[in-house]
């Protein structure tokens, strides 16, 4: 998506000695080419705009053999990753939701969701897969999720267009939020009625800005219409603007009362007693203001997941450690920044057992070319052997590495949440 700008032509105003037929002549002239070029300059934007939609809502699917994300650039195969630092979110073991709307139909809203506004299935120009557009001032609920445990994760990316700022007004904000609301669709259509509200939440609101103006606040309620139970102040995000127009990893981790944020790596909040005491979630909830502006909000890539995986414990008295949280680009063995967490749990594990050696096995879901597949998992194993060894100064000779494709799926291959399981690594002890 581009941003489409108007040619503003000036000419500056003839005063001098000329004779009244010649100044006539010669401001008609000016006022005809002034015309004339802005002409050009709309219709050449209104072009541009109209083959952004196109492309919006008419790009084909592409089908690939691993559903995650499209590579943007072609890789190299055994390429490592650039790294997010001091990134330390691992993401929960045991994947309880996905959704990257690959299955719904481009320009529809997507079928298991609510609102109270409208959306569309969408596919963006230069970002890999499909996408939920956020229409302004409406609520987008998910499908009800088993009762969430105490601990567990959630993880999205989002895109958010914002056209440039000529009234110097606010843009629509952008709400994120964790809630407890029953299941069935009567109930969703019930809390949009306002008939009752989530028995517990927590919501971050983010005030984006094209400069380092962008804020985010946090705030959890408790038992309904009774009350706030936290509520932080505003706090700036001068770097938020340099996200704007680009892919956002958002990255929750809830444990019990605490609640821990990263955006883009990059830890905003680590508050320890935020959540309500004793609070469940069962849904997800994105939110948008309105604005004058005709903002663009798009969302995707959604995993929730519970427990906190013990790599040390798995590795070393198991003897083995199945991971899904190491990421890579789809049809790639590039190996995504959010990886960095689990990857480092990873390496600090085999750096404080200098005599452990393993063996690193990658998996994929069952969709492409089952030959395509096997290579790919083989690629992606060895790109993990690399990021050790170049990132965390692990000897190769304690890496040996294998791929199994799509031969050993540990879940049903027709749902999001078993595609996600599949496409593993695993470390076996040697």
């Amino acid at each position: 998506m581009k941003k489409l700008f108007l040619l503003l032509l000036f000419f500056p105003t003839v005063t001098g000695f000329c004779q009244e037929n010649l100044l006539d002549k010669f401001s008609r002239k000016v006022k005809d080419r002034v015309e004339q070029r802005t002409d050009e300059g709309m219709d050449k934007a209104i072009d541009k705009a109209e083959q952004g939609v196109k492309k919006e809502a008419n790009t084909p699917k592409k089908k690939s053999s691993d559903q995650e994300r499209k590579a943007i650039q072609s890789q190299k195969p055994g390429s490592t990753f650039e790294s997010y630092s001091h990134y330390d979110f691992i993401p929960g073991e045991n994947i309880m939701y996905a959704e990257d709307f690959s299955q719904d139909v481009v320009g529809e809203f997507p079928l298991k969701w609510s609102t109270n506004n409208q959306g569309q299935t969408v596919t963006i120009k230069e970002q890999p897969g499909q996408w939920l557009r956020l229409m302004q001032d409406g609520h987008f609920v998910s499908p009800y999720i088993k009762t969430l445990p105490e601990n567990f994760t959630a993880e999205f990316d989002a895109v958010l267009h914002l056209p440039e700022n000529v009234n110097n007004t606010s843009y629509a904000d952008f709400v994120v939020r964790l809630m407890s609301v029953q299941p069935g669709d009567e109930k969703a259509r019930q809390f949009f009625n306002n008939a009752f509200d989530s028995k517990a939440d927590i919501r971050f609101t983010i005030q984006p800005y094209t400069d380092e103006h962008s804020t985010i606040n946090l705030e959890s309620t408790s038992g309904g219409n009774q009350g706030g139970y936290f509520r932080s102040e505003n706090k700036e995000q001068p770097k938020f603007a340099a996200y704007l127009e680009k892919t956002i990893h958002f990255a929750i981790w809830v444990q019990k009362e605490r609640f821990r944020l990263w955006i883009n790596g990059e830890k905003v909040y680590d508050l320890p007693q935020a959540v309500p005491t004793g609070a469940t979630f069962n849904r997800l909830e994105f939110q948008t203001g309105g604005s004058s502006y005709d903002v663009g909000y798009y969302v995707s890539n959604i995993r929730v997941a519970q427990g906190t995986p013990d790599m040390r414990s798995k590795l070393l008295t198991e003897g083995k450690l199945v991971t899904t949280g190491i990421l890579f680009d789809v049809n790639s063995d590039h190996i995504r920044p959010e990886s960095t967490g689990v990857l480092q749990e990873i390496a600090r594990t085999l750096k404080e057992n200098s005599s452990l050696k393993v063996t690193i096995v990658g998996h994929t879901d069952s969709d492409g070319d089952d030959a395509k597949n096997l290579d790919l998992s083989k690629r992606r194993a060895a790109a993990v052997k690399t990021a050790l060894s170049t990132q965390f100064s692990i000897s190769e000779g304690r890496m040996q590495t294998d791929g199994k494709g799509e031969g050993q799926p540990v879940a049903d291959n027709s749902t999001k949440e078993g595609k996600a399981k599949n496409r593993r690594v695993e470390f076996i002890k040697q």
